[in-house]
């Protein structure tokens, strides 16, 4: 319950009004699907419109991520986010809640977008933004890739030891 995947759900509404053509891919399991899937069905969405995937094989979540236009993540907290470096590491963009963890891992308004935690039509106008703009699209997932490319474990690791060393 704590992704908050309802506010996607409730947003992805209004973008259909716009973008009839759009889908939804929701991937994993948590203890909120089922209620999930019932408000997907009181809002009228088809099983095309709004896909319940379930959980996914990491070599699925990486070709969900490659052909998405974009991630979405609208979590009231996470401890970094690091399904948004693998969404930008694909050259996918990212739009999330702008909490602590997830505001440490977007790259607001370069590789994507930062929005008020519950705001549905925020979310809403950030994806219709993405959407609509294929040169800023294509901008925000080159960014994204390289900001991405940033977070090695090499790199992790080199750091922690250098922090240690300055102790």
């Amino acid at each position: 319950a704590y992704k908050s995947v309802n506010i996607l759900i409730q947003a992805f509404h209004s973008v259909l009004a716009e973008r009839p053509d759009a889908q939804l891919i929701i991937a994993g399991d948590g203890d909120d699907k089922k209620h999930l899937k019932r408000l997907a069905l009181d809002m009228g969405f088809d099983s095309k419109q709004v896909q319940f995937l379930g959980a996914v094989s990491h070599e699925e979540k990486v070709k969900l991520l490659q052909s998405a236009w974009m991630l979405v993540n609208p979590s009231f907290m996470e401890g970094w986010g690091i399904v948004v470096i693998e969404a930008n590491i694909c050259g996918t963009p990212v739009i999330a809640s702008d909490v602590p963890g997830l505001r440490d891992s977007v790259l607001d308004g370069e590789a994507g977008y930062l929005v008020a935690y519950g705001d549905v039509s925020g979310f809403t106008q950030a994806m219709l933004t993405v959407m609509k703009d294929r040169d800023l699209r294509e901008r925000f997932g080159s960014n994204a890739k390289e900001w991405a490319e940033n977070f090695t474990w090499e790199k992790s690791g080199l750091a922690f030891l250098a922090a240690l060393k300055n102790k």
